[in-house]
């Protein structure tokens, strides 16, 4: 047990030690109204592809993500098959639709350096901003902007006023012009940490895009593009959403992210053609499109990301695998070391935390009580972001699980309020949604067809004991729900604040006491039937 412990502590150290050195500014420095040098680049940025063009053949090749969340295991394929349409006389485009730069352990640990390194390989022409592109704070953003070869597109985020990164960018191929503008979700502030927002204002997307269009067509663009990050999904507002976008003449192509959405073939609304690939980084979206006096034909498909040990016929860039292998020594000797085991595969899957308890949110949850003796802890489902196999549990098992830093936070809170919290956390039941609350200390059923607000039928202590809402409790989250983030507001009531360690210092530190792990939920959180 003491090696585990000075094992623990040698890995703290190193994260500190890593962070310092990759960045000037914390991740959750405050952003205040003094402007920041280089916030206002020119509202156009025109230039011509790096590579030498042969004369237009009418087509242009569309590679495109979303949604990689950190993950590298597609880009050596598309950086080949980028180089292979080159060889062929083709014109390519390379875009993401954003939420690259945070989620896995080596890019987190650098804070985006690492997959920016990466995308500059590649060769990418564009990217918009994610929500989580914030997660390391504004400033950090902006160093990551400085160091990319590409454009960072928003052309709806302003700062103070003014827009703070490129709002469209336009590509010359020889007789074709393209022009991409990018869209940032106005969901943003609520789902990322509300502390990194500052002063930051996301437009109405239909208002933007339709003046963005009307200056890409008076650039005489061909194909005009909207690489967004707004995603399809019911609960967003139909203003908010991608496929708003569609209404607005000129736009030929919306490129989406953020709902994680697969569109296997892309789905047309209107004359305009949208596309997703889902998520994670599983699929590589291609969008082809034929130019004759206008925009003739544009068809989108996907293809399949081979698993390390599949045999395929796609071809690999060995120049791409050889930078990210760069990237991943340089966090290696933090993501090794071994801090727990479990008999079972512990769901962290997307789909089972954003709608219901799992074995791997209880663990979550209870070591927040561990760490700080409440009474009870809250987190939303959309704060734990992958699985864990049965077997040895490494660092780098936990940071991709719980990778947002988030300090643990205590308040006291009323049992009114706590009742608020957990009608909250199941109101968009049955979608899933990120709000959708874990917990701990407590157990509560809830009618998912009774209406938002008065879901919640019954709750108990944990122990047995009766929940009275008229007592006092001391609730543990973590920073991001305090703040008010996933729209639990009600935390702002919270007395006494206290701040203790990181989520996933108190995880680890949790499963050096062996906890029993089980291969199934106890009932935390249940459904009434009806």
């Amino acid at each position: 047990m003491k090696r585990k412990t000075t094992s623990l502590l040698l890995v703290l150290i190193l994260i500190l030690s890593l962070l310092s050195a990759c960045s000037s500014a914390p991740a959750n420095e405050e952003i205040t109204s003094t402007p920041i040098p280089a916030l206002t680049p020119p509202i156009e940025n025109t230039h011509q592809n790096d590579e030498e063009t042969p004369p237009n053949s009418g087509s242009l090749t569309i590679l495109h993500m979303n949604d990689t969340h950190g993950r590298t295991q597609a880009e050596p394929y598309i950086s080949q098959l980028a180089n292979d349409i080159r060889a062929d006389g083709g014109n390519v485009l390379i875009l993401d639709a954003g939420d690259r730069l945070h989620g896995q352990v080596a890019t987190n640990l650098t804070e985006g350096e690492t997959m920016v390194q990466v995308m500059n390989a590649v060769g990418y022409d564009a990217m918009v901003t994610g929500n989580h592109e914030y997660n390391f704070g504004l400033n950090r953003l902006i160093e990551l902007s400085g160091m990319m070869d590409f454009p960072l597109l928003a052309a709806n985020v302003r700062f103070n006023g003014e827009y703070i990164f490129e709002r469209y960018t336009i590509i010359d191929y020889e007789n074709l012009t393209v022009g991409v503008f990018g869209l940032g979700t106005p969901e943003t502030p609520k789902s990322s940490d509300p502390r990194n927002m500052g002063m930051l204002v996301f437009e109405d997307p239909v208002e933007i895009a339709t003046e963005i269009v009307e200056l890409l067509k008076e650039r005489n663009c061909d194909i005009i593009i909207a690489l967004t990050h707004l995603g399809d999904d019911n609960s967003t507002a139909e203003n908010e959403r991608s496929d708003a976008l569609a209404a607005i003449d000129g736009i030929d192509v919306v490129l989406d992210g953020h709902s994680h959405t697969l569109l296997e073939n892309g789905k047309v609304v209107g004359n305009t053609l949208i596309a997703q690939t889902g998520s994670h980084a599983q699929y590589i979206g291609i969008v082809e499109i034929m130019i004759e006096n206008g925009v003739k034909t544009k068809e989108a498909h996907l293809i399949e990301v081979p698993d390390a040990d599949d045999e395929t016929e796609l071809k690999a860039d060995e120049a791409i695998i050889a930078v990210i292998a760069e990237g991943q020594a340089r966090v290696e000797s933090i993501t090794s070391v071994v801090v727990g085991t479990t008999p079972v595969t512990l769901d962290g899957e997307r789909e089972s935390v954003r709608t219901g308890e799992t074995n791997l949110a209880n663990l979550v949850t209870d070591s927040m009580i561990f760490a700080t003796g409440a009474d009870m802890s809250f987190i939303g489902g959309g704060s734990i972001r992958t699985s864990i196999s049965a077997g040895d549990i490494t660092m780098g098992d936990v940071l991709t699980v719980l990778p947002f830093s988030n300090l643990i936070i205590t308040l006291e809170m009323t049992g009114l309020d706590v009742l608020e919290i957990l009608e909250h956390g199941v109101s968009e039941y049955p979608e899933p949604a990120g709000l959708f609350i874990q917990v701990a200390g407590i157990h509560f059923m809830f009618d998912p067809e009774a209406e938002p607000g008065q879901r919640v039928v019954s709750v108990v202590m944990a122990d047995g004991t009766a929940f009275d809402v008229n007592s006092s409790y001391i609730v543990a989250t973590v920073e991001f729900i305090a703040a008010g983030g996933d729209g639990y507001t009600m935390m702002a009531r919270g007395m006494d604040l206290v701040f203790y360690g990181g989520d996933a210092e108190a995880f680890v530190i949790y499963l050096e006491t062996n906890p029993v792990i089980t291969a199934e939920p106890e009932g935390r959180v249940r459904i009434q039937d009806r």
